[in-house]
Parts: structure tokens; sequence; C-alpha cells
């Protein structure tokens, strides 16, 4: 096992990331903790000396800094991560120069972060092991160039001139004209994980990368990183070819070159999305950015494919979205009169919004469609719930308009089947229905509506339960419940203020009462639908 010492002068950071971590998963072991450099480096110089270091750098007594030039004037060794705040990167370039593995920023750090982090520190204390030295630091080449790439693109921690010297110390295969940048994103990444029987996707990163540096090495063009689990930046240079033309075959033959070696070798996919090109390696992050705006375009225009930016056309993509939608009047008109409005207008008012083109938007519609509540009003609490959450799931994996608009067909057939096709309601049920429905959010009774449409109470219930197979208040909370998740999906309200909107008078009960009917609490279910789709919202609630 790795011996690890945690340096951080905040006592709940300290004894969060020593406590959050499993470190047995790294092979590491946490052997001391310390609240400032002074008391970190008496441990070092009088006990067994750690392994790996995670160390803050702004800590009174004696900072991150001093603590690192006092550790590398004797020990080359130790692997240094340091945790840092967005304002000290003046300190973290200080650090990079006295050799450390890598840094986590405080304020953002992920689980998926640390757990990069931890990896690569473990390759590289692997890596000293293998060749058993104890001169000079052992770095991993692919790994330095992995962090130089990152660190000038994504942080500007480097000078161009700073980066210009890494470049040329690692003889990487680039120079600062015609740069152009190529973002390659795996398709159906989660089914990869399977097929490796990877959940880190660590081994999935180290092998593609095995593969992707050794067809650059044939062409002899450009570097690749990897960028997030299912991406890979590529950058290439073309100071050599003057043809725009004559470069962007060479480009579309290197990508599908890969694309084939992927398919062949790992049956798997791959969609790449091209920059524009620009010389000069300051511009090397905003081609990341125009790279990464390209690729998202697979979302109209499907996987395995090479897009170029500037080659997709809004109105052909409107164009789309609306074919798309228009598919589904059938199946409308299938379902009861109220739901086939509802959802008409839903559609309607988005097809005016102006956000065809816009990809999350477009999820948002098919979410808000998923649960609009008069289409599942024919079902049970149960059988919507169990519906929806299915649906739900495998919307999250679409990576496509056309997956997503499969998805959501097959969730209509399904609403069909069970019994949206359209029944007769009886006159007095059909108008306490519509009663509901418009006056939901105001403090209504069984009695209220009975007396509304000239029926006993006791009389109204029977018909209740037995047309609707619920009673009253069951059919009014579902009917807010319902309304309260499109205005979690469609709108910025708090969760007290769509209680509020929705007719629920405590806020408590209404949470309650949503986690019961969806399975995670209102705020949870505005994340887990929209935001990230990684399921933080069933943490929240636990």
């Amino acid at each position: 096992m790795f011996n690890v010492m945690i340096v951080e002068d905040e006592m709940l950071v300290r004894l969060g990331f020593k406590n959050s971590v499993q470190w047995d998963n790294y092979g590491m072991t946490v052997c001391a903790d310390a609240a400032n450099g002074r008391e970190a480096w008496e441990y070092y110089t009088n006990s067994v000396r750690p392994d790996v270091i995670i160390t803050d750098l702004r800590m009174p007594i004696m900072g991150g800094i001093e603590l690192i030039k006092k550790i590398r004037d004797q020990d080359a060794q130790t692997r240094i991560v340091i945790l840092s705040c967005m304002e000290d990167f003046d300190l973290i370039r200080q650090a990079m120069q006295l050799g450390i593995s890598s840094y986590i920023l405080k304020l953002t750090m992920t689980e998926e972060e640390i757990h990069n982090v931890l990896m690569r520190v473990r390759e590289e204390l692997g890596t000293q092991m293998t060749l058993g030295t104890s001169k000079g630091i052992i770095r991993n080449p692919d790994l330095l160039k992995e962090n130089i790439i990152k660190n000038f693109v994504f942080y500007h921690l480097y000078s161009k001139d700073e980066f210009v010297h890494h470049i040329d110390q690692l003889k990487l295969r680039l120079n600062p004209e015609r740069l152009i940048v190529a973002m390659m994103e795996i398709d159906h990444f989660e089914l990869v994980q399977t097929k490796f029987n990877d959940e880190k996707g660590e081994l999935i990163r180290v092998t593609f990368l095995n593969v992707l540096n050794e067809l650059l090495v044939q062409s002899q063009r450009g570097e690749v990183v990897s960028d997030e689990d299912k991406r890979y930046l590529f950058i290439f240079s073309f100071r050599d070819i003057a043809s725009e033309y004559q470069i962007r075959e060479e480009m579309i033959g290197i990508m599908t070159q890969i694309q084939k070696v992927l398919g062949r070798f790992f049956n798997i996919s791959a969609t790449f999305g091209v920059s524009g090109m620009k010389s000069g390696y300051a511009s090397l992050h905003t081609l990341y950015k125009e790279s990464e705006r390209a690729v998202a375009q697979k979302f109209f225009y499907g996987t395995e494919r090479l897009l170029f930016l500037g080659d997709g056309d809004t109105d052909a993509t409107e164009e789309l979205v609306r074919r798309k939608l228009q598919q589904f009047h059938e199946k409308w008109s299938m379902i009861e009169e109220a739901a086939q409005k509802d959802v008409e207008a839903i559609v309607q008012s988005f097809l005016t919004s102006g956000r065809l083109s816009h990809e999350q938007d477009i999820r948002k519609l098919f979410v808000r469609l998923l649960h609009c509540p008069s289409v599942t009003a024919s079902l049970s609490e149960s059988e919507v719930s169990a519906l929806v959450s299915a649906y739900g799931e495998e919307m999250q994996k679409c990576e496509t308009l056309d997956e997503a608009a499969t998805a959501y067909s097959k969730f209509l057939t399904e609403i069909i089947s069970r019994g949206g096709i359209k029944k007769q309601l009886s006159k007095d049920i059909a108008r306490s229905v519509r009663f509901i429905q418009e006056r939901f959010h105001e403090d209504i009774s069984l009695q209220q509506i009975a007396q509304y449409l000239e029926l006993t109470p006791n009389y109204l219930s029977v018909l209740f339960k037995k047309e609707l197979q619920m009673n009253f208040s069951e059919y009014l909370n579902r009917i807010r419940l319902e309304k309260a998740k499109e205005l979690l999906l469609g709108t910025n309200l708090r969760s007290y203020e769509v209680a509020q909107q929705v007719g629920f008078t405590d806020d408590s009960y209404f949470s309650r009462a949503f986690k019961k009917h969806t399975g995670v609490r209102p705020n949870g279910f505005r994340r887990l639908w929209i935001n990230d789709w990684t399921g933080t919202a069933e943490a929240e609630d636990k």
C-alpha cells in the first residue's frame, strides 16, 4: 500500500477528503493529516515518508509552496498533488515548476476528478517501482503530455513561450500554423463500459489512448489526449499544406481510419466534431470550444459521423425537428381529446420558441411530453410511475434526436395499449375532471364539486372510483403533482413556490407527496431530468 499524507488547514475539507475517498481502491492508505506545512514537514522528516502528499497552497505558518520546495530539495520521487482555489493559479504555476503530479480545484472537485487524479498518481508510482530508480522525477511521457496540453488549453497555466518549450522538450507533432482541433466522442459510452467491464472507464481510456497514439504515429500528424470519459481531444497542425481542401481531405482520411479501427477491433462507433482553422497556440482554447459545438451536432445528424463546424444549416436542422414532431400526430389523435390538446399546445409553444436548434431545449420538450399528466390520466398512479421511470431512463441514454423520438414513440404506443385509447367518460365525471384541471390550484373539495354538479358527494365519489379507478383526493393530488412536474421542468421557481402554485399549502407535505409520486423530491427531480442526468437527485434525498 502507498502511504498518503493530506495537508489542509480547513479541518472539514481535510477530514472530508480523508474519509470520503475509498483509498483501498487505489492501493493507498492515509498515514497522516496535517493542518499546515510545518506539521507536514515535521511528520515527513520524523516518520515514514509518504509516497503521496496532497496539500493546500495557502496555509498559516508554512504554505504549500514552501513545503513542496523543502520536499523537493531532498526527494524527487514523492508524488505531490495540490488542492487549490481558482484564484491560486499563480501559485499553481509555481508548484508546476517544482514537479507536481496534478492539482484539484477545491470548490469544483468531483468524485470523477478525484478518481482520475489518483489513478494517474497510482500509474506514476507504478512506473517508479518498475524502473527501480531513485534519480530524478520519473514522468510518464503520455501523462506529462496530457497535463501540459490540458493546462494550456483549458486553464492557461502556461505562457505561450512555456508551452512551446514543453512541445519542443517532448517532441510533440505540433506547430502553431494552421491549427485544427477535433473532438472524438465515443457513441453510447455506457454500453462500451459494460463491454469492457470497466465502471470507472480507466481501462478504456488507457486502451484507446494507446490505439489512437499509434494511429497518429502512423500518419505523423497531430497529438491526442483524453478529455472526459467518452471524449478525446485531437490537435492537428498543417504547416506543410496550404490548400484547405487538401487539409480537409487529410483530416477525413485520418478520422475515417480511426473510426474503422475502433469498429473493427472493438465493435464501437465514434463521432468527430471538427473546429475551424486558426494559427497561433493562443487560439487553441477557442478551437476547442468550436470542436465541442461541432460534435454536439450529432444529436441532430446521428452517430458515427464527421461533423465540421459550419457545415450544419440552422434552417435544415429546424425543419428536421419539425418533421420529427409532426410524425407523432397520428398517435396523439388516438389518445383522449384533453390529452391531445395539452400535448399539441406544449409542442406548438415550442415550435414558436425559436429554440428548435438547441439540443437541451428539445430534450426538455420530450421530458415534458413524457410527464404530460393528461396523457397518462387513464392509468393508475403505480402504472404511471413505473412507465415514466422506465422511459425516463431510456430517454436519458438517448444521444440523438432519432433515438429520443423513438423512445417517445414507444412510450405513446404503450400508453395506448394500456388503455390510453379514447374512452368515453360520463358527463358528470367529464365535468368534474374539467373542474379540477381548471381549479387544481384552489382549495377545492368533493362537496364543492358535487354541489356544482347538483349531485350527492357519496354518489360522485362512487363515480370517481368506477371511472377513474381512484378517489377524488387521489385524483386531485395526482393532477397537482403532475402540474408541479411541469413547473419544475419548465420554470426556475423554487420548490415552495411550485407547491403554492399547484395548491399545496404545506411545503413539507408537498415534498413528501412528490417523492412518493416520483421517487425523488422536487429539487432532485429537476436535476435528475433536466440538468445533468447523473442521478445526483437520489444522493440528495438520502
